[in-house]
């Protein structure tokens, strides 16, 4: 007992002593195990949370959206839907009217025109609301309120910081006071115009209303466009789908819609495949910095082991057991192991912390669970435990089993008995004739396995770096190709969408098109489809662009769309679908089979064009083509030029006063959107690029530390010579500079490969619609050497004041 006491003193002793470096080390551990942690736990919480938030506002289980511009009369959705076999199965079901609009908010010195939509909710024809509003702020919109009164969507409300209650307007100058902040499940994300995009609260505004409201606005009274129901539990969700699709499409008036489930709803799709994809992302960035930490704590704990090795050997000369001598490196094993699982738990659970604060802010659901994770704060302290206690095994082991006589040794007898690594490769290296220059490429070269060990410390932190940036880079070019394309002619035109489809030569396109502030103005026609070819399908949004069209897509392989049937799809389409210009896709489409009926159908066209833009969904055909769609004459879209000195936001005031037009926004709306949203990830991938900026400095603080305790001696004599504290300073960080260019470009190799799985795989089945090619930008590139070598390279600097005050006699000493 009084030997064991006898350890823990001097182990007490040297805690006292190295005080600095254990902390340093144990928070090298502490941020990957807490890292690991954080990241890890985030997709229980969050999935929880989608959970709970889908669930408390009772979301539909299926949904029958009409075809773009039709409608149908107050009740016949309902009807066809309580005539199907399984109706007994539906437990809730109400029609409502959703319409595209412009919206104009002049509010708390807000001047907002943006595109949007109303969605006006009917009274259940049985059990509880569906797809209920959830009011974040204000209140609801109550069956006493007298007037059009709606409840304004959180998301947009919170990104331009308006109030609980206000008045906007609509296309064609109605007035709308919104008493509240909310949010429906279908609009957990914006989306924008048909579900094209994500993340698009800054250019995208909702309205919840009631259905009468819906209809005043739209000027359809009676009229409904959507039906959204609910399922007993245990109900085949597919059969009720096929039997209401098949019920659409028959009776006197077929009726041209799409049912949809759950899952299909883009919120869904991106709350629950981001949370999956999130996940894996985040297992590679915290696997990365736990191999970082394991690579650093193995290297630095093995360094502190060799540092005793003198001791050791007087220990083993004088008869003292290897394993009792054994005992001390490994009590240092103990303290660092405690100590990195408690700051592990810390750091993991203010990593979380601040997770959680960014996704509250980035995804703000009606519920939020981020309860502390008990199994993952469990893995990552027994990791903290274990990772340097195994660290610091092998080098114990190393150190017990050489002879006294070569532990003793010191100096040049020293080097020579533990070997001269790859110095003899320096003697074919044109190198400095100063003696002094060829020490750090020298000390490198002596011990390749330290050399290697510590760069692959900061090579982890390095790819974390550039995958992080990297995904922003890609995000940020895809949106750069995808703005490029739609400028690249008539830059300053806007997309005016009608309310409906319009005669080509009815008042309502030509107060369009012969508007004031209008120059030049071409009409076509906007209608959702699906392409299906090789067993792959990809939904559409196809436009019609006749020769006098302002505007046309760039066309990289092959031509542009010139007859009935052909057209041109988007190049990552064309890629998803396994199509090569001249090859035939099948679209399913709308098409008008009377005044006011529309049915789907499928119509093979020949691919003839890919165009470059990123969003897939992107179809262009010849304005001919409206023919198969039984749509000739017809036009729900008109694309105008401002005329010289007329600016675009004025020309969008003066055709906001038009009743039929839905919305008339520029072409760039989109990737402005998309620039919006990706301000706003930055925000969470920032949280996982300041912890691998702290570790790699981390990292080189410990090295360089560890390195003046190693060469003490070496310091001192060239001290005790004349070299300068400045000398050694300018040694240890060339040093430690090569090792981190070392590591730098294996973090850059390793962080590309890291970067284009993302973007090839994960990002991939999150965003299926949208193009993302891995790229590094310049400045990522320069982040990355800054980092990896210029901090990693100053860190020495830190050792100044220990070499500066060092007793260079006691440091001489041979025989203590």
């Amino acid at each position: 007992m009084h030997r064991w006491w006898l350890w823990v003193r001097w182990s007490g002793r040297d805690l006292r002593r190295r005080w600095v470096l254990v902390v340093a080390i144990a928070m090298v551990i502490a941020i990957g195990t807490g890292a690991y942690a954080a990241f890890t736990g985030s997709a229980t919480w969050r999935r929880v949370s989608n959970d709970q938030s889908f669930a408390s506002l009772n979301t539909h289980d299926l949904k029958v959206r009409l075809s773009a511009g039709t409608t149908a009369a107050e009740g016949a959705l309902l009807d066809r839907l309580l005539s199907l076999p399984s109706a007994g199965s539906v437990t809730a079901a109400e029609e409502r009217l959703v319409l595209p609009a412009q919206v104009e908010v002049r509010e708390a010195g807000k001047d907002l025109l943006v595109t949007g939509e109303v969605v006006g909710t009917g009274v259940p024809a049985r059990g509880e609301v569906v797809d209920d509003v959830f009011v974040a702020a204000g209140r609801a919109v109550d069956a006493g309120d007298t007037g059009p009164v709606v409840v304004l969507e959180r998301n947009f409300a919170e990104y331009h910081d308006l109030p609980e209650r206000g008045a906007l307007r609509v296309s064609g100058g109605q007035e709308l006071r919104w008493v509240g902040h909310g949010q429906a499940p279908e609009h957990f994300i914006l989306t924008g115009e048909g579900g094209t995009g994500f993340f698009a609260q800054s250019t995208y505004a909702v309205l919840f209303a009631s259905l009468r409201t819906a209809q005043d606005a739209a000027q359809a009274p009676g009229r409904v466009n959507d039906l959204v129901l609910t399922l007993a539990g245990g109900t085949d969700v597919a059969a009720v789908q096929q039997q209401l699709e098949s019920a659409l499409l028959t009776g006197d008036e077929p009726v041209s819609a799409t049912v949809t489930t759950r899952d299909e709803m883009p919120a869904h799709r991106l709350l629950y495949r981001d949370i999956d994809n999130d996940q894996k992302v985040w297992n590679v960035i915290a696997g990365l910095m736990l191999a970082g930490a394991a690579f650093a704590a193995f290297n630095l704990t093995g360094r502190v082991v060799e540092a005793q090795r003198r001791e050791i050997g007087v220990g083993m000369a004088l008869g003292v057991p290897r394993a009792a001598l054994a005992v001390r490196p490994l009590l240092l094993g103990v303290q660092i192991a405690l100590l990195g699982a408690v700051l592990g738990v810390l750091m993991g659970a203010a990593i979380g912390a601040a997770l959680a604060d960014q996704f509250r802010t980035l995804l703000p659901l009606p519920v939020w669970q981020t309860d502390f994770q008990v199994g993952a704060f469990a893995r990552a302290a027994a990791l903290g435990f274990t990772l340097p206690m195994l660290a610091v095994l092998w080098p114990v082991w190393r150190a017990v089993r050489v002879e006294p006589v070569e532990a003793i040794r010191v100096g040049h007898l020293a080097g020579r008995s533990r070997g001269q690594g790859l110095v003899p490769l320096a003697g074919r290296l044109r190198l400095a004739r100063s003696t002094l220059r060829q020490m750090p490429v020298r000390n490198v070269l002596r011990t390749p396995r330290r050399t290697l060990l510590t760069s692959l410390g900061v090579a982890a932190a390095v790819t974390c770096l550039v995958a992080i940036f990297g995904m922003l880079d890609s995000f940020a070019r895809a949106v750069d190709e995808g703005e490029r394309e739609v400028t690249h002619a008539a830059p300053d035109r806007l997309s005016v969408q009608l309310t409906g489809l319009q005669p080509v030569d009815s008042p309502a396109v030509a107060a369009v098109t012969g508007a004031a502030g209008v120059a030049r103005a071409d009409l076509g026609l906007t209608l959702p489809g699906t392409a299906r070819a090789n067993g792959a399908e990809v939904d559409l949004v196809l436009e019609t662009l006749g020769p006098d069209a302002v505007w046309t897509p760039t066309v990289v392989d092959g031509t542009a769309a010139g007859g009935p049937g052909e057209l041109v799809l988007a190049s990552k389409a064309a890629r998803d679908l396994g199509l090569r210009p001249g090859d035939e896709v099948v679209v399913s489409h709308p098409q008008r089979t009377g005044p006011a009926g529309f049915r789907t159908v499928e119509t093979t066209m020949r691919l003839v064009g890919v165009h470059p833009h990123p969003l897939r969904v992107q179809a262009y055909a010849d304005s001919s083509t409206a023919e198969l769609f039984g749509l000739s004459g017809a036009a729900n879209v008109v694309r105008v030029v401002p005329a010289t000195g007329v600016a675009a936001l004025d020309l969008q005031r003066e055709l906001f006063a038009s009743p039929l037009v839905a919305s008339a926004q520029p072409v760039t709306v989109v990737t402005d959107a998309l620039r919006d949203a990706l301000d706003q990830y930055t925000a969470i991938l920032a949280v996982a690029a300041g912890i691998t900026l702290l570790l790699a400095l981390l990292i080189a603080f410990n090295a360089s530390s560890i390195s003046v305790d190693e060469r003490v001696r070496d310091n001192a004599t060239m001290l005790a010579f004349g070299v300068p504290v400045r000398g050694l300073l300018g040694i240890q960080t060339a040093e430690s500079a090569i090792t981190g260019l070392i590591g730098t470009l294996i973090g850059l190799v390793a962080g590309f490969g890291v970067l284009a799985w993302i973007t090839r795989s994960l990002l991939a089945d999150t965003v299926p619609d949208f193009a993302i090619d891995p790229v590094l930008s310049a400045g990522t590139l320069v982040t990355a050497f800054l980092l990896g070598v210029i901090a990693v390279g100053l860190a020495p600097l830190f050792t100044a004041n220990r070499l500066r005050h060092m007793d260079v006699p006691s440091a001489l000493r041979v025989v203590e």
